[in-house]
């Protein structure tokens, strides 16, 4: 009886030590985890649409109007097959799709290779002929999503000034637009930088795509000023910023806006 209580006693001291010696690796591997993602950390965000699906942590405004977007083989790709009625517009009162993040100022948001293409491949420009308006450009909103409220940067054909950057002030359902002249953007292809200063304005910046990696951007200020036309709205302290793509009319549809990556630079 007395070598069956020592053998039970042994056992138990072996599982003891068992169970010690398994609590203390579970907290080495913890304490050994990687520091979180520096992007993360410092306020940065960059999303480069990996995969295929929807987009992921967007909020939408009038996601009827424009159903087909979402992420496709590293893309943003909204293919607009359908306006009739305009629905996929923006201008005046009328407000298509938008895809946003919400931000405070002050931020910078970019956006890589961001236009239009054909159905068939994203990075070929559709047809100028018919004199069409189809855009795909970053957006700046109110944060009532209802209210035509909104300031926006597009790229595309419009109308008979193709291959062009369109901007576009909305302030209480009144559009002021212009563009940087025919011909600016030979691939239908842009990056577009919006600066959201401290003081709650916005400064435009465009280039051609820089597609090679290390290299260094070159920003050029829209219409020289990085000023949109006409009266921006009054905004908060956020806004939401994000991906828009619309047509005026039937000509050039169908066609897809695209774009390769977006980054956000906060405080």
């Amino acid at each position: 009886m007395m070598n069956e209580n020592r053998i039970f006693f042994l056992i138990l001291l072996l599982l003891a030590i068992s169970c010690s010696d398994d609590s203390s690796e579970v907290s080495e591997e913890v304490d050994n985890e990687p520091d979180p993602d520096p992007i993360e950390e410092t306020g940065n965000f960059v999303d480069s649409f990996d995969g295929s699906g929807d987009l992921v942590d967007f909020v939408t405004n009038n996601q009827s109007a424009l159903p087909d977007v979402g992420q496709v083989d590293g893309r943003y790709l909204a293919s607009l097959t359908d306006n009739t009625d305009n629905i996929t517009l923006h201008f005046n009162q009328d407000q298509g799709r938008l895809d946003a993040k919400l931000l405070e100022f002050p931020f910078e948001f970019i956006a890589r290779n961001i236009g239009i293409g054909t159905l068939d491949d994203s990075q070929t420009a559709p047809n100028d002929a018919n004199d069409p308006y189809n855009f795909a450009g970053v957006q700046v909103h109110v944060l009532d999503l209802d209210d035509p409220n909104s300031s926006h940067v597009v790229v595309g054909h419009r109308g008979s000034t193709r291959f062009t950057i369109e901007g576009k002030n909305t302030l209480n359902g009144s559009s002021s637009v212009n563009d940087i002249g025919a011909n600016t953007v030979p691939d239908g292809r842009a990056d577009i930088r919006i600066v959201g200063n401290a003081d709650r304005t916005i400064t435009v910046y465009w280039q051609l795509p820089n597609l090679t990696e290390n290299q260094s951007d070159n920003w050029i200020l829209y219409n020289d000023s990085g000023n949109l036309p006409g009266t921006a709205p009054e905004y908060e302290s956020s806004v939401y910023v994000g991906l828009i793509t619309y047509a005026f009319g039937y000509n050039g549809v169908p066609f897809v806006g695209t774009c390769d990556e977006i980054e956000i630079i906060s405080d």
